[in-house]
């Protein structure tokens, strides 16, 4: 029998289980996670008892992993939780946190905001904040990222507060400036760019008076952001490439080319757009920008008029196992696409389907634009009207030649 308390921990899942139906992998998927959360808890709170190797816990964990679709990322991690949770002293959440965290960030890369942020409220409720301060801060830090990805705006400050009080405490610059950072990002949010710009001004100068090349990264690539959503574009392009030459992260650097690629779209250099996205098509660390950058260069290929591209492109992504989110863009693209060939009947299939996945995974932003497209599928579609590119400054033309033979050197075509 459950406490009161208990009956609300973990209250994302449940809302989630509520939302899927019992046959669809993802229910399979959220129920294998909230049953290995839920033995998290009793572990830290009762002891290894909980979980010896023949325990009905541990059996019926096992279980709900095994029915998960094979080759799922969170398969794999959860499987590695248990292992440790069978095999740890009762409570060692030194040793069970990084693999919540893996967990969590896999969560947060499929769009599961509300899940992912309610893994790391477990990380920070039991991890000790003063002996393992850096897996706190950071827990905190994606905590923010989350719930302000689904809007909650409040508790996300509260997260990045939390987050600088602890780092400065204990002597992290970088966990420091890292929350500066999240609550600039809240600021954009709730549409104060000015204000945000200079918080994102003041850190990137404080991370490069303390060396802190990643961190001023960070800042400057929000900057970009920031200037991109200004309508600056030159100047989105200019930071992204700072941005991008500080960063030593790889995953980080395909990340900051994917948004200069998106400002080089709306300046009207196009080719440089489309050098960028195939660059990452082609080198990117990780799947989700290969495939994020494949969507990108269907989109292109459809507002090129090119349709044997656009075919090409469309049918490497159609085979992916594409996480809801891509899948559901992968979608709505296909239809608006279709929609420039004057394949309307195909438009109509696609667009209905982008709505169907969105509607499923409550992305209602997409479910709106899904909506939007087809109300407009038998009317003529307009190109996107781009700054042309004769005024382009020369900086910026350097930087789109510099991509090129990137590009060339990749081989990527």
């Amino acid at each position: 029998m459950f406490d009161s308390k208990e009956r609300v921990r973990h209250l994302p899942y449940f809302m989630e289980l509520a939302s899927l139906e019992d046959t669809d992998p993802s229910w399979r998927s959220v129920s294998a996670g909230l049953v290995l959360l839920r033995l998290v808890d009793a572990w830290i709170e009762e002891g290894a008892a909980v979980v010896a190797a023949d325990g009905w816990g541990v059996r019926s964990v096992a279980a709900a992993i095994e029915e998960m679709p094979v080759g799922m990322p969170a398969r794999a991690i959860l499987t590695s939780a248990l292992d440790v949770l069978t095999t740890a002293r009762g409570g060692d959440m030194h040793a069970i946190a990084p693999r919540l965290m893996a967990y969590a960030r896999s969560l947060d890369l499929d769009g599961k905001w509300a899940l992912a942020a309610d893994v790391y409220e477990t990380v920070i409720a039991h991890v000790h904040p003063e002996e393992e301060s850096e897996i706190a801060v950071n827990a905190l830090l994606r905590r923010g990222h989350c719930l302000r990805e689904i809007g909650e705006f409040a508790d996300a400050t509260d997260a990045f507060s939390t987050a600088a009080e602890l780092a400065h405490r204990s002597g992290d610059m970088i966990g420091t400036l890292r929350a500066r950072i999240g609550e600039a990002k809240i600021v954009v949010a709730r549409g104060n760019l000015p204000a945000a710009d200079a918080i994102l001004d003041e850190t990137a100068a404080r991370a490069a008076e303390h060396n802190l090349l990643e961190v001023r990264s960070m800042a400057t690539h929000d900057r970009a952001h920031i200037a991109h959503i200004r309508g600056q574009y030159d100047l989105a392009v200019r930071f992204a490439y700072e941005a991008m030459h500080d960063s030593v992260s790889e995953s980080e650097r395909d990340r900051i080319l994917g948004d200069l690629a998106a400002s080089f779209s709306m300046l009207g250099l196009k080719s440089a757009a489309r050098d960028a996205h195939l660059i990452l098509a082609t080198t990117a660390r990780e799947q989700w920008q290969r495939w994020v950058a494949t969507i990108n260069l269907m989109e292109l290929a459809a507002e090129d008029a090119v349709e044997v591209q656009f075919e090409r492109y469309r049918q490497q992504l159609a085979g992916a196992e594409l996480p809801p989110i891509l899948r559901t863009q992968f979608e709505l693209h296909v239809g608006r696409g279709y929609q420039l060939f004057g394949r309307f009947t195909d438009a109509k299939v696609w667009l209905e389907r982008a709505i169907g996945t969105a509607t499923k995974h409550a992305f209602n932003q997409l479910v709106f634009a899904g909506e939007k497209a087809l109300g407009e599928n038998s009317a003529p579609q307009q190109k996107k009207e781009l700054t042309t590119a004769f005024d382009i400054p020369r900086d910026v033309r350097r930087i789109a030649a510099e991509l090129q033979q990137i590009r060339k050197l990749t081989g990527a075509t």
